[in-house]
């Protein structure tokens, strides 16, 4: 049978000296309609035939079998001067120069520290910090959830203090020196600040109980700031007058206690019981002077000095008083300017720091 024109298509085999036999189609031709086989030699020089068009390489697995973004191994693609098949948007895995769809990853695609080690982006977390957090001890507690999730703003403030501002997450305080991540339930706090287990006070002594249903911790501070036992004229109590803000609030050393405290004032000037104030604010708490017909007080009420601690877990009566406290206001339930005495900066500063254990300001 004649062939009176034949295309020829010349396949080079990798592997040198093989030789693969191929089927080639020539053009319609109404002569000739037979296939033809061609013989080609892996090791034949094709630089003879200009028209003989060279196959695009293949991308393998680059350094290693594993996985990668699409967009990672899009780049690693350009960079090596190779060509991948079609990668959509999603994680994809390569075995011995395989490319297959791992995930479509919902929330996105993250590069891993080595080569092949890319993995899905788990979803962005909803805002749980309740007072302060170390950005790396929130992400650790994210990851433990029974859907994990991302904290944003890592892993560029692994070392700050992490927050909540309506909803979002932000940098509550940038830690120069690091982050300290303090046990499960307390504020984390920088390294080398005031902290709320050391909020700039001084030091003081521990020693027994001024008076049963206090908490031993605000017990040493009420001596620390001069107040003897037979100053303190309720702690634990029940009194209809109190309304309930002398009940317990926990127990400590197996003792009920309660986070606030009535000291007496008889026989006081108003300048020292502004100077008690002061002593009594430094050392933790958030403290009024209730004076009979001033700043929300009734005429009929009898004056004392009402204080909580800062530093304890307490009811929210309580919690709420210490946060009035902090924006100037009376602690009662009129919320008023408290306008008898204003305490300094740095007490406050005390106070909220020593609230932060527990609570948000």
């Amino acid at each position: 049978m004649s062939v009176r024109l034949l295309w020829v298509f010349f396949v080079v085999l990798a592997a040198c000296g093989d030789a693969e036999t191929v089927t080639i189609s020539p053009p319609t031709n109404n002569d000739n309609d037979s296939d033809v086989s061609v013989a080609v030699d892996a090791g034949s020089d094709l630089s003879e035939n200009p028209d003989v068009a060279t196959a695009p390489t293949l991308c393998g697995c680059f350094e290693l079998d594993g996985t990668y973004c699409s967009a990672t191994a899009q780049a690693l693609a350009v960079e090596a001067g190779c060509e991948l098949p079609d990668l959509d948007e999603g994680l994809w895995s390569c075995t011995a120069g395989q490319w297959s769809l791992e995930s479509t990853c919902d929330s996105g695609c993250q590069a891993g520290e080595t080569a092949g080690s890319d993995v899905c982006a788990l979803p962005v977390c909803e805002c749980f910090v309740q007072v302060a957090w170390c950005g790396s001890g929130a992400q650790k507690h994210a990851a433990a959830f029974d859907q994990p999730c991302r904290v944003p703003l890592l892993p560029e403030h692994d070392g700050d203090i992490l927050a909540c501002d309506g909803g979002n997450w932000v940098v509550k305080e940038a830690c120069e020196k690091g982050c300290f991540e303090a046990p499960t339930g307390t504020p984390d706090y920088c390294v080398g600040t005031r902290t709320p287990q050391n909020p700039g006070w001084d030091a003081c002594p521990d020693k027994p109980l001024l008076k049963s249903g206090l908490h031993p911790e605000a017990s040493n501070r009420l001596r620390c700031a001069g107040v003897g036992a037979s100053e303190i004229s309720q702690t634990v109590g029940y009194a209809a007058a109190s309304a309930g803000y002398h009940a317990p609030d926990g127990t400590a050393d197996g003792k009920a206690y309660t986070a606030a405290v009535d000291i007496r004032t008889v026989g006081m000037t108003e300048a020292q019981i502004k100077t008690r104030l002061n002593k009594l604010a430094s050392n933790g708490f958030a403290v009024w002077y209730r004076k009979p017909g001033s700043d929300g007080w009734p005429s009929s009420g009898a004056p004392h000095i009402h204080a909580v601690f800062a530093g304890v877990k307490m009811k929210a009566e309580l919690r709420g008083q210490v946060r009035d406290w902090l924006n100037g206001r009376n602690g009662l339930s009129s919320h008023t300017t408290y306008r008898f005495w204003t305490p300094t900066a740095a007490m406050k500063k005390i106070v909220e720091l020593l609230f932060e254990r527990n609570y948000t300001p």
